[in-house]
């Protein structure tokens, strides 16, 4: 084991008289200048040292806590600046849809000939062949097939397949849809047929027009009626080009349909007309509007161009 010897215990000992004997003379360094003078100047480097070292401590201490405390109040105000945001979009979100439902309604008060359900577009299915979408009301709720489908901005297309509590709509941009049209303008009332256009999807084409037959870009498309879909003036579109060959002896027109159909969200299925009886019995034949006098020179005119 280790231990001490004499000469240890006289070092140690000298050692503390000699901390005993500065602590002293520091005590009472304004009564012995000369002795704590020199102990001053020794130790001020020391001293100098030390505040230096615990100033800098202080300040990084102080940097930090600030850096933590900025850290925390950034969080907080990045994390309510994010519920805003959200309440934001949700305010925004419910102010579109309170004014596409007020829309609907005001629609279906003023058209109250015609037995209207109100469906939710619940997929879409935009390709080159076909143009449809799925809607969350079927059989159950009423739809059947052939039924014709709009919103309150026009003709949107009718139903194709039926499933207990949905449906496939075939929109009038598809190019198996054809829907017989009249042009609304008085002085013409020409009358046709709209069909989708494969091509071009956005652009249906009001085809097998007479050559000489009164249309003109701008003109308004209305639903002729004849048909066992469609009831008569339901808005289709406006002409905004017509094309013709010299050597051809029918023309035909691209329309703009009235329906913006990349921004449907909500339609209507047609259950009942005033005009055209129930839509549960397609087949049965129409009930046709009575031709004008125009209406029936454009007919002879057509027929005989073909």
């Amino acid at each position: 084991m280790f231990s001490f010897g004499k000469r240890s215990v006289v070092i140690v000992l000298i050692l503390f008289i000699v901390i005993a004997v500065v602590g002293w003379a520091w005590r009472q360094r304004d009564s012995l200048p000369f002795v704590t003078k020199p102990l001053q100047m020794i130790a001020a480097p020391f001293e100098y040292g030390a505040s230096r070292i615990m100033g800098s401590l202080s300040s990084g201490i102080h940097i930090v806590d600030i850096s933590l405390k900025n850290r925390i109040e950034w969080e907080a105000l990045e994390k309510e600046n994010a519920e805003l945001k959200k309440r934001s979009v949700d305010y925004d979100e419910l102010t579109a849809e309170n004014s596409r439902l007020r829309g609907l309604l005001d629609f279906r008060q003023s058209h109250l000939q015609y037995k209207l359900l109100p469906g939710s577009v619940i997929s879409r299915d935009y390709g080159t062949w076909s143009n449809t979408l799925i809607i969350d009301v079927g059989s159950n709720e009423g739809v059947a097939k052939d039924m014709p489908v709009i919103n309150p901005n026009g003709v949107v297309g009718f139903i194709s397949d039926v499933y207990p509590h949905s449906a496939r709509v075939q929109l009038l941009t598809d190019p198996r849809t054809s829907v017989g049209a009249i042009v609304q303008r008085p002085e013409s009332r020409v009358s046709s047929v709209v069909r989708g256009n494969g091509n071009i999807p956005t652009e249906p084409q009001f085809v097998n027009i007479a050559k000489d037959a009164d249309i003109l870009e701008g003109d308004t498309l209305v639903t002729s009626g004849f048909g066992s879909i469609y009831p008569k003036g339901l808005y289709i579109g406006t002409i905004i080009s017509i094309h013709q060959n010299d050597n051809d002896f029918v023309k035909y027109a691209v329309i703009r349909p009235s329906v913006d159909f990349s921004k449907i969200e909500e339609v209507f299925v047609i259950l009942k007309s005033a005009d055209t009886g129930s839509y549960d019995k397609p087949g049965v034949a129409p009930k046709l509007v009575p031709q004008t006098n125009r209406d029936k020179v454009e007919g002879i005119k057509g027929a005989a161009a073909l």
